[in-house]
């Protein structure tokens, strides 16, 4: 079985940083705004030796409708997009708003359940490096 890969545990963008709290085949980050120490949120991956899937992002509702979430997903596409050439993520069956923004970040609905019922997303990563040992931080 191929090595799952190790992603950075920092990972950065002009708004949001991502610092990992667990590694392994599933990886926890923290989200914080850039320049602040409190977690506005929480990133949950599963790591396959074929693909990344988003099994949470969520932001807190306090900090919901400035950019975190998109900024954050970005963040973790440019990341995984090292190690990967497609990335998975689910909607709940009962929040609309979390398929509304999966196809917003560019996702694709898959046919066929999801966890809990609730509906699968696809996206591919694009990167000229993947396989390359592309630098990261961590």
């Amino acid at each position: 079985m191929k090595d799952l890969p190790t992603l950075p545990k920092r990972i950065q963008d002009e708004m949001v940083s991502l610092r990992r709290v667990a590694a392994g085949e599933v990886t926890v980050y923290q989200v914080r705004q850039r320049g602040k120490r409190e977690a506005i949120g929480e990133v949950v991956l599963e790591l396959t030796a074929k693909e990344g899937i988003i099994q949470q992002l969520s932001i807190n509702e306090a900090n919901r409708g400035y950019g975190a979430g998109s900024a954050t997903a970005a963040a973790l596409f440019r990341s995984l997009a090292r190690h990967y050439s497609t990335v998975r993520a689910w909607a709940p069956p009962d929040q609309g708003l979390a398929v509304y923004f999966w196809m917003r970040m560019g996702f694709h609905p898959i046919p066929g359940d999801g966890p809990k019922g609730g509906l699968w997303f696809k996206q591919a990563l694009h990167n000229q490096n993947r396989g390359q040992g592309a630098r990261q931080r961590g």
